[in-house]
């Protein structure tokens, strides 16, 4: 049987509306990292990508058809993400990421998807649609959000602002000790490693989430003065290293901020991966969306957390 299709408009115009797109501005993190990247390998992404994403950095980036029939969904566009979309992908399909670029944590730093892999995307049929900050502030499909279902966590406080909303989210949960949360979070993930720190409270009744990238002792701050016992996050300290000299110093200075804020915090801080901790919403959230729309979404998962 054929794959239902919609109009590539109609489904970016309700992707739009979904997370309101048009009332942010430019993405705090995505108007300053989507240029730079793609100016180190000197691509003028400018004349490739939609014209409004190049101002907003979010929304659709790639028109490829007019037509989508298959809907993919991924954290990251990591290589082998994009070479096993490519290779099930009959054409007419809609990609959807929450970054534009694959954080690499061990001494990559941002790289972003590579001009001929833009190009195969566009000449197979594949338009792309990003969003970063709108998913991660958002209240009922966000990175954050779907880490507080995930734990049965009953959302009391927003923090940690981010552009026009707030990333990180607070509540309370039933008592559970520090392991066995450790325990929840790596089969929730699905991941082996866990960065652990801070102190270990006996018993976690009260956590601050934030998805992705939590390494900033501001935030682990505002969450410890909020009551927080628990700070869950993507990665508290790793932070990838830019390949520029000024980028890596800022990412040592802010990494060793980090670890001697763990050595002061009361609160446990736990990371688990920025992909995996940005992946869950496509799994538990985004699917079920595309599903309403009459459309069955592939999530497609990295084989490494950690890469």
């Amino acid at each position: 049987m054929e794959p239902r299709k919609t109009a590539l408009d109609e489904l970016v115009r309700e992707l739009d509306r979904l997370f309101s797109i048009h009332d942010w501005d430019r993405d705090p993190a995505m108007s300053r990292w989507v240029p730079k990247v793609y100016q180190n390998i000197g691509y003028d992404f400018v004349q490739v990508f939609q014209l409004d994403f190049c101002q907003r950095f979010n929304g659709l980036m790639l028109h490829a058809r007019d037509v989508v029939g298959e809907v993919y969904c991924a954290a990251f566009p990591c290589p082998e993400i994009l070479e096993r979309l490519l290779a099930m992908t009959k054409g007419d399909a809609l990609l959807y990421l929450h970054h534009l670029f694959v954080v690499v944590v061990w001494g990559g730093g941002f790289i972003p998807i590579p001009p001929d892999a833009v190009e195969h995307l566009s000449r197979q049929g594949v338009s792309v649609y990003v969003c970063h900050a709108p998913m991660d502030c958002h209240d009922e499909i966000g990175t954050s959000v779907s880490i507080a279902q995930a734990f049965d966590v009953h959302v009391e406080q927003h923090f940690a602002r981010y552009g026009d909303g707030f990333a990180g989210r607070i509540g309370t949960i039933a008592p559970i000790s520090l392991s066995d949360w450790v325990a929840r979070g790596k089969q929730i993930f699905g991941v082996d490693r866990v960065e652990i720190g801070g102190s270990q409270p006996a018993t976690i009744t009260r956590v601050a989430i934030v998805a992705g990238g939590g390494d900033d002792p501001e935030l682990m701050e505002e969450a410890e003065r909020l009551g927080a016992q628990a700070y869950v996050t993507g990665e508290w300290y790793t932070r990838t290293m830019p390949r520029d000299e000024k980028g890596a110093k800022w990412a040592t200075t802010n990494r060793t901020a980090c670890k001697a804020y763990a050595e002061m915090s009361k609160m446990a801080l736990l990371g688990f991966s920025h992909a995996a901790t940005e992946y869950l919403v496509m799994k538990n959230q985004m699917a079920g969306w595309f599903e309403e729309q009459g459309m069955q979404a592939v999530c497609l998962e990295q084989s490494d957390w950690w890469r």
